[in-house]
């Protein structure tokens, strides 16, 4: 049999693939993608019955069950799911057959996208720079830093509860990531510091700077509001921690990878301490949902001392740095947020929610902690099933961390047709990200819900949760 003959005989389309069963499709990605993440996810009940179509802040099942989304898909649908006035802008941009690679000409589209955001954005951060991920903008705007400060100055500072990315470089300042680096070499040059101490800062770029020379650190990367568990700092942190870099020329890099585009009830999360930073990057829900897109943005003069020269123009550069349907999502999509006031919306819901939350933590001791900035919430649980489930033999440490919280997940969605997820690094929560579109009454309807989760007895719905496990093995 020749190779082009096996080929014809065995590719699929994509007919095929919106005629595969969910057991065929689990099938395929256990075998091509990741095992162990298909068992999570049919254990959780997502594998089961897939979803065939999505709108605004719900799932559409095969079946057609109606799935309310309070992650918003890792943050990424601030402006819901196939938001019609992105559907549209990207279905004429079809039409019309446009150019999507503009490498060669100076896009139209990149010129009104960089305009908006240096609009949204405070004081002068004006130039700005696409990429694909918020790993990769946080590592652009590191490589910006150290380009801008110069031989020898090339320390980066970051926090202990902290996510940058998982790049080599990126992994390297994120604190969070610690238990996972080990696997993985990381970059020489970067101290971590605890998250909202400002004197730790100012102690560390004194430790490494001479008496008549600059600082050998170039930058402070940082998440103003800390995604995962939403931690604040303390009031005057940010304001504070601005005044050092700029005291000692150190570049302050904000990410806003997660909490920006109204996530936490302003356009950016630094907004809420009244501060601009020199750097700042984001991601996620920048692509309105319907493109895998990212950027940086800085101050011209930062710019003009990295890369102004011109045979430094493509010094820092990208292949895929702008597809112009991922452009014009985004134009769409920051146009949306201001049309249909959904930062306010954010803000004010937000306050809504969480005050509902804190009623649910009084009515039920098994959650400890709650929090939340705008649409930016989460929930801890005390991991009752645990010492139950160490019992059954067979059960790895890992899991037992996820049993509570996997029980109340698997519950919301099968029982109360909600989708919610746990951060990547603390099993005992729930983070909230819903799309910046909820309603009044889908907060109720959520609360409602894991008020009556609440009331079951949560060991005995890990136990179910176990057993799924134990039948995948």
């Amino acid at each position: 049999m020749s190779l082009a003959y096996k080929f014809q005989e065995t590719l699929m389309t994509v007919d095929d693939a919106k005629a595969l069963s969910p057991e065929d499709t689990l099938t395929l990605f256990k075998t091509h993608i990741n095992p162990n993440l298909g068992k999570l996810m049919d254990m959780l009940g997502f594998a089961r019955m897939l979803p065939v179509r999505a709108r605004g802040t719900k799932l559409y099942l095969q079946d057609g069950t109606e799935i309310l989304d309070m992650s918003g898909h890792l943050g990424v649908m601030n402006v819901g799911h196939n938001h019609p006035r992105i559907l549209k802008v990207r279905r004429e941009w079809a039409e019309q057959e446009q150019l999507e690679f503009w490498k060669f000409h100076p896009s139209p589209y990149h010129a009104v996208l960089s305009h908006n955001l240096s609009q949204i954005f405070p004081d002068d951060l004006q130039v700005v720079f696409f990429c694909n991920s918020g790993a990769e903008a946080n590592e652009g705007a590191m490589k910006m830093a150290e380009k801008y400060a110069g031989n020898g100055r090339d320390l980066i500072v970051y926090t202990d509860i902290s996510f940058h990315g998982k790049t080599h470089a990126t992994l390297s300042v994120s604190g969070s990531e610690k238990h996972q680096n080990k696997h993985f070499k990381q970059i020489p040059g970067c101290v971590m510091i605890p998250y909202g101490d400002s004197d730790a800062l100012e102690k560390t770029i004194l430790e490494h700077k001479d008496r008549m020379s600059k600082t050998k650190v170039c930058a402070f990367i940082v998440e103003a509001i800390r995604t995962e568990g939403v931690v604040i700092p303390p009031q005057g942190y940010l304001q504070e921690v601005r005044r050092i870099c700029n005291k000692y020329d150190v570049l302050l890099i904000l990410d806003e990878v997660y909490a920006g585009f109204g996530r936490t009830g302003k356009m950016f999360a630094f907004q809420h301490e009244n501060i601009t930073p020199d750097i700042c990057s984001f991601s996620k829900a920048f692509g309105g949902g319907k493109g895998t897109f990212a950027g940086f943005i800085t101050r011209p003069h930062i710019f003009r001392k990295a890369y102004g020269k011109i045979n430094e123009a493509t010094l820092h550069s990208s292949t895929y740095n702008g597809y112009g349907e991922e452009v014009i999502s985004a134009i769409e999509a920051i146009n949306i947020l201001h049309d249909e006031q959904l930062v306010e919306n954010s803000a004010t819901l937000g306050e809504y929610f969480l005050a509902r939350l804190k009623e649910l933590q009084i009515k039920h001791p098994i959650i400890t902690y709650v929090n939340g900035k705008g649409l930016l919430l989460c929930i801890r649980f005390e991991n009752t099933a645990y010492k139950a489930a160490k019992l059954i033999p067979g059960i790895p440490e890992e899991m037992l961390a996820k049993l509570t919280t996997g029980g109340i997940i698997t519950e919301l969605y099968e029982k109360h047709h909600i989708l919610i997820q746990t951060p990547p690094h603390d099993s005992n929560q729930l983070l909230i990200s819903p799309p910046l579109t909820l309603t009044k009454d889908e907060v109720d309807s959520f609360i409602s819900a894991l008020d009556e989760v609440m009331k079951m007895n949560i060991v005995e719905v890990a136990l179910k949760y176990i057993k799924r496990f134990l039948n995948q093995r």
